[in-house]
């Protein structure tokens, strides 16, 4: 086919490339090391079987079959003339032979007793195999040349030769194959172009992961794998790694926050052991160091343990078992709770009240449970102001306790249970901000969980167990 002039230097330059890909080893490496590749191959491969084995299944049901029929007559013819030669006289076989090849129209019969050939041939082929393998031959017949397929079956009184028409099954073979050809052939282009396409598709998912990892992993924490409308799999997925995304950088996020807590909360009181320390080393020149000041120094140093000590348990707590827990009614541990706090909210003139809805039965651990709704008071009472209300009620599923303090700002209720985050109203109070995050421990163990809300009039913990 003649290139049409204007797309000679496109050709030409197309060429060029594909030699030079050629040689460098380029198309090699692609198709080699391609996942594109590979499935659309695997795929063009599936779908050129499917139809390969559809064609054969059609030509054994239509030619196939065909075939095995005119065979199967053949054969019968054979049989029926094998017969009467055995129970016929040699002239009356003739005879009955010369009255059937004549009337037939759809097999060629001759029969030759050695020195003549009856029937509608002259001669019988010599390259004719021995029934019942089949040969093909041409037979001139009516100024055409057809071909016929036939066999010779040997007689005692000579040899016996049946054919049938073998022209216009030849015809329909050759136009099955030619038709197996074109199918096969619009098969593995149709299976190379969708194969590929859908193979891009799939793999541009695969590689726009691949590259938030490689994203994430130069430390862009918050790269994420965008999702499409489909809602498939990959998008179940990408959900699924977007959440761990998330859930890693808060993580650090965490990390970063406990640090500076502990650099800012920490360093306060360590600041005033140290100007203690160095005022007791002046002092200790003219007097001796007094009780009261060691006192004040191991009453700092247990503070700054106390903080540790409660990180330490807070982490035990994140990854212990319920293997210990027992059947527990939880309005008994609320008013062991109330009874001791309660000293504390008469001093500051608070009235706190315990009010059972429902008994709560749960499997759990009693001193943590307590240590739990006790640090809750606690906090209320600490945070709600002198003359506040507390209320503490008991429901079949868990437990709410009510104040009338001020509240907590909407922005920080769930930075409260981070570790050592505190307030910036409350800094100036006594604490390091692990009572929360050790309460959401607790709760979480006993397969519950915890929600702080803003009412009107102060702050509600509801706590549910599931």
């Amino acid at each position: 086919m003649a290139i049409v002039p204007y797309l000679k230097p496109y050709v030409a330059s197309v060429t060029a490339w594909w030699k030079n890909k050629r040689q460098t080893g380029y198309m090699w490496r692609l198709t080699r090391n391609s996942s594109i590749w590979r499935l659309t191959r695997m795929y063009t491969a599936l779908l050129m079987l499917v139809v390969g084995i559809l064609l054969w299944v059609l030509y054994q049901l239509s030619i196939g079959q065909l075939s095995r029929s005119q065979t199967q007559q053949l054969d019968q013819l054979v049989q029926q003339q094998t017969l009467l030669a055995d129970e016929l006289s040699p002239q009356d076989f003739i005879n009955q032979f010369l009255l059937q090849a004549e009337q037939s129209r759809q097999f060629v019969l001759a029969y030759d007793d050695g020195s003549n050939t009856y029937g509608r041939l002259d001669t019988i082929p010599k390259r004719l195999a021995q029934c019942p393998a089949l040969a093909r031959f041409p037979v001139y017949n009516y100024n055409k040349i057809r071909l016929y397929s036939g066999c010779v079956q040997t007689l005692d009184s000579g040899r016996l030769m049946v054919a049938s028409d073998d022209e216009a099954l030849f015809d329909l073979r050759e136009q099955f194959i030619q038709a197996s050809i074109i199918a096969l052939s619009l098969a593995l282009a149709l299976g190379l172009v969708t194969g590929w396409f859908f193979s891009a598709q799939v793999l541009r998912r695969v590689n726009g992961i691949n590259q938030i990892a490689q994203q994430v992993e130069a430390g862009e924490l918050s790269a994420r794998v965008a999702l499409s409308p489909r809602n498939d799999e990959f998008d179940h997925m990408a959900t699924h790694i977007n959440k761990m995304l998330a859930q890693v950088e808060h993580s650090f996020d965490a990390i970063a926050g406990v640090t500076d807590a502990i650099a800012h909360d920490l360093r306060t009181p360590l600041g005033r052991l140290r100007l203690r320390l160095e005022q007791a080393l002046l002092d200790s020149e003219q007097q001796a160091v007094s009780p009261e000041q060691l006192a004040s120094m191991l009453q700092e140093l247990d503070g700054i343990l106390a903080t540790f000590s409660s990180m330490l348990e807070l982490t035990r707590l994140e990854h212990q078992q319920q293997s210990k827990f027992s059947q527990l009614q939880l309005e008994n541990i609320a008013e062991d709770a109330v009874e001791l706090i309660q000293p504390l909210c008469a001093e500051r003139q608070q009235d706190i009240s315990l009010k059972l809805e429902q008994p709560c039965k749960l499997q759990g651990d009693a001193t943590l449970l307590f240590r739990a709704i006790y640090n809750l008071l606690e906090n209320a009472s600490k945070y709600a102001g002198e003359q506040a209300q507390i209320q503490l009620t008991i429901k079949a599923n868990g437990f709410e306790l009510r104040d009338t303090g001020p509240g907590i700002p909407e922005a920080e209720l769930d930075k409260v249970f981070q570790r050592l985050y505190r307030l910036e109203s409350s800094r100036n109070s006594p604490g390091y901000g692990l009572g929360l995050p050790l309460v959401r421990a607790i709760v979480r163990l006993h397969g519950g969980e915890i929600k702080l809300l803003n009412q009107q009039s102060g702050l509600q913990v509801i706590v549910v167990f599931s």
